[in-house]
């Protein structure tokens, strides 16, 4: 990847799985009943998800590479602000988000690095879903709901302000209308460049001890403490 996009992307994406989106449809035009229950369900699911464990695949089209490049993970969570990232393919990656710490672990370098990031605590926190930015969302995006097929209704976001006009063109959620949790959703930068997530095997409010944020690291691993290059481990080999 030649840009640090990888957990960025996911941590963004988290925000509206289990966050604000739903606030923000009350400009769109779609039958009341029906947009009112969507609604209630995914506020009802923000509210009452504490933990999180789910799969996701993340398809990666870049002008700069020849073919779409594919990661698959899991993400598994705990509010207000602790989140293990796991990349599973095509190769082991390992981001933690921790006690004001980011971490992150390479195994097929066998290396580690840790940032502070304490300051960043209260966006992190609204993005696990602690506090909803409805606001923010009124204000910065103009929400359409697009189609419905299946029971899957897909609602096309586009950026209101001239700030997130210059990096996002659009954004794009596929959401599962019986339980209103996000199926799918993309990210379309103004350059043209595309991140889509697909989610799967959803496990709302799993029992989490400590261990399941642990990062498997080999004894003699040395933890660097610095700013991180995130583009790095996401590089094609």
């Amino acid at each position: 990847m030649r840009r640090s996009k990888g957990w960025l992307a996911v941590i963004a994406g988290v925000s509206f799985l289990i966050a604000p989106l739903a606030i923000s449809l009350a400009q769109t035009v779609v039958p009341p009943g029906r947009l009112e229950t969507l609604l209630s369900k995914m506020q009802a699911s923000q509210q009452n998800t504490q933990t999180l464990k789910v799969s996701f695949t993340q398809t990666n089209e870049f002008k700069m590479l020849k073919k779409p490049q594919v990661l698959k993970g899991d993400l598994v969570l705990k509010k207000p602000d602790t989140a293990l990232y796991r990349y599973t393919a095509p190769r082991k990656l390992y981001f933690r988000v921790m006690d004001g710490d980011l971490l992150m672990f390479d195994p097929a370098k066998n290396q580690a690095y840790i940032q502070d990031i304490s300051r960043h605590q209260a966006k992190i926190e609204r993005y696990l879903g602690l506090s909803q930015p409805v606001n923010e969302l009124r204000k910065n995006f103009n929400v359409e709901w697009k189609s419905d097929e299946d029971g899957v209704v897909t609602l096309y976001l586009t950026p209101l302000k001239h700030k997130i006009k210059r990096k996002v063109a659009s954004m794009t959620f596929k959401v599962q209308e019986q339980d209103g949790l996000i199926r799918e959703f993309e990210v379309e930068e103004t350059e043209g460049d595309r991140i889509r997530f697909t989610f799967s095997h959803w496990e709302l409010n799993p029992k989490l001890d400590d261990g399941s944020f642990t990062v498997p690291m080999p004894t003699g691993v040395k933890i660097e403490r610095k700013m991180m290059n995130f583009r790095e481990p996401f590089e094609e080999e």
